[in-house]
């Protein structure tokens, strides 16, 4: 990682602070983001309703009963397999922070391609784990073995508290709301001649299977688009951690110190420019000063002229309380 190129002013952060760093790089990338997760989710996507139709042929059931029957179950599948989409999108956040954004397609092959890189860790031993946006850029950036990670994973967990675990429940919580609401604006859309009388529960509890496919595809557009913020949030905490244990930020401050003194030296001009400088400004004193005292000297003499033409004549003393004066107030 060449932290010079770093397009994120970073420094420690709260787990918090962090977390709204992940977002805002989400809201950046989001696009690139949703197209990496949308080439590793959907070939996913529809191989599940394959081996729906499969297993339906196998016990001799229409597509429609089998998507029925063992719909739950292959929803599960595609689930349980969020870590395989999630891989590519850290990879590429990775590159684009420290360098150029790759592109898409080749990040997408190369996500197929090592899909079976840390598979047992991300989907068997650590796949119900609240700090799996953080396990996610340890593995995939790092790439250590199995005691390195360990190791890595304490150490850069330490002093996280419960904010990745609330993070993780917070994605899931909205995955749910969004899930809903989508279901909530089609029933609302749909006109109740086509209907009848049944009410959305109604319709629930039976399941067709117009609601099984449609409940599938809101399901699938809704994770599409909380991942980035999912895997962001954990890579921001990732970088915040690192940066604290490792001083990037002091390490930032003195190259940047060290890169403006070779500047300085490298251009005579900037060390000339300092006592031109002072010299330039102790002239302009000089100058003022020198008017201010001319002005002072000018005042100074018009006024002793103008002093010396004046003569002061005596007047006669008026004393209301002599006893010639007989005149009283009228109060």
């Amino acid at each position: 990682m060449n932290i010079n190129s770093m397009k994120v002013a970073i420094r420690p952060m709260s787990t918090t602070q962090a977390l709204d760093l992940g977002m805002a790089m989400a809201r950046h990338w989001f696009v690139p983001l949703w197209k990496i997760w949308l080439g590793m989710a959907l070939p996913i996507y529809v191989l599940v309703y394959i081996i729906g139709v499969i297993i339906g042929l196998f016990f001799d059931m229409s597509f429609e009963e089998s998507i029925g029957t063992f719909g739950t179950y292959l929803a599960f599948l595609f689930w349980w397999l969020k870590p395989f989409y999630e891989k590519p999108m850290i990879a590429w956040l990775g590159e684009a922070l420290f360098s150029e954004p790759p592109a898409v397609k080749d990040t997408v092959k190369n996500g197929w391609r090592n899909g079976k890189l840390y598979a047992f860790t991300l989907l068997i031993k650590k796949r119900l784990s609240l700090k799996r946006q953080l396990i996610l850029p340890i593995l995939m950036l790092e790439k250590p073995d199995k005691a390195q990670f360990k190791a890595r994973l304490q150490v850069l967990s330490r002093g996280q508290g419960s904010g990745l675990g609330w993070h993780t429940t917070l994605m899931v919580n909205i995955e749910f709301i969004l899930s809903l609401a989508a279901v909530l604006l089609i029933w609302q859309l749909v006109p109740t001649g086509l209907v009848k009388a049944q009410t959305l529960f109604t319709i629930l509890e039976s399941a067709p299977f117009w609601t099984e496919m449609i409940s599938g595809a809101l399901y699938f557009l809704v994770v599409s688009i909380v991942a980035p913020f999912f895997v962001a949030g954990g890579f921001a905490v990732y970088l915040t951690k690192r940066c604290l244990l490792e001083g990037w930020d002091v390490e930032l401050i003195f190259k940047d110190l060290g890169q403006r003194y070779i500047a300085a030296q490298s251009n005579p001009l900037t060390e000339l420019a300092s006592p031109i400088a002072v010299a330039a400004s102790s002239a302009s004193i000089s100058a003022n000063n020198s008017t201010v005292n001319n002005a002072d000297s000018s005042f100074a003499a018009t006024a002793n002229r103008h002093l010396n033409n004046v003569t002061f004549q005596p007047q006669a003393t008026r004393n209301d309380f002599s006893p010639d004066n007989n005149k009283r107030s009228p109060l």
